[in-house]
């Protein structure tokens, strides 16, 4: 087992100088998300609030203008600045069950207009991003090494 000297040809250094380039920005898409989830974190209040009612709409599909679809979105209540306060969160396919307690972040200042649901996998999209970046730059610069690590004599 040793390191023996190999040729790439323009096509490999071409698709790995590529695949470095979006492994870079995957890393760097991981930093920036990372960051704001943490500005978040430090500048939003965040509470717990509770599912109490839910409101449906029908949307018409894409794909299909004839079949519409039903969609829901939770009415969560929470205590913000002292008040019980409502909003409506976002409009999904599922609906949520009422008293389901949900985390919400908002602005003390305009708890309203600012509080949305926090998803519970939130933390993990930064380190998919720096693991699926991290993948294709190894990868990339394996490739573009002018050298291969071989097995036979």
């Amino acid at each position: 087992m040793n390191f023996k000297p190999h040729q790439n040809t323009f096509d490999e250094k071409l698709s790995a100088s590529i695949g470095l380039a979006i492994g870079l920005l995957f890393i760097g898409g991981g930093f920036w998300v990372r960051n704001i989830i943490a500005h978040e974190g430090a500048t939003l209040n965040e509470t717990r609030g509770t599912v109490v009612d839910s409101i449906s709409r029908r949307d018409r599909s894409s794909t299909n203008n004839n079949e519409q679809k039903e969609t829901y979105a939770p009415v969560i209540e929470f205590l913000a600045n002292g008040k019980r306060t409502r909003f409506t969160g976002n409009y999904e396919s599922y609906r949520s069950s009422k008293g389901q307690m949900v985390v919400i972040r908002y602005n003390p200042k305009q708890p309203i207009s600012t509080a949305r649901v926090v998803n519970p996998l939130e933390g993990l999209v930064p380190w998919g991003m720096f693991g699926m970046g991290g993948l294709a730059v190894v990868f990339s610069v394996g490739t573009l090494l002018p050298i291969r690590w071989s097995s036979g004599g």
